[in-house]
């Protein structure tokens, strides 16, 4: 096998070994929301899409992921968020009802 190949399968193996180990409650950026009548609220989502956590009104919540026929719905008790591509809606919290909210 030529030296280069064997480099670049080496890089490979190596990248390909840090993308898979990511902390459990890694997160991506947060995402601001923007809603009617001024409202905002700030959420970020867990990599595996599992978890949601929101802060609006000086409290962060942790949302699951739980059942939607469309989008995606993070509930924890009263609490819910429910999102579809740029847009969003949560209830439940302090301040609420977030309506008409968008982020991008």
């Amino acid at each position: 096998m030529r030296p280069g190949l064997w480099i670049a399968l080496a890089v490979g193996l190596t990248l390909g070994g840090c993308a898979s180990v990511a902390p459990e409650d890694a997160s991506d950026a947060p995402m601001i929301y923007a809603c009617a009548a001024g409202k905002r609220f700030v959420a970020s989502y867990a990599l595996d899409g599992r978890v949601a956590r929101v802060t609006v009104g000086g409290k962060t919540l942790t949302l699951r992921q739980a059942r939607s026929a469309s989008g995606a719905l993070y509930a924890s008790g009263t609490a819910q968020l429910f999102i579809k591509g740029a847009e969003a809606m949560l209830d439940g919290v302090p301040g609420g009802p977030y309506r008409k909210c968008t982020t991008g």
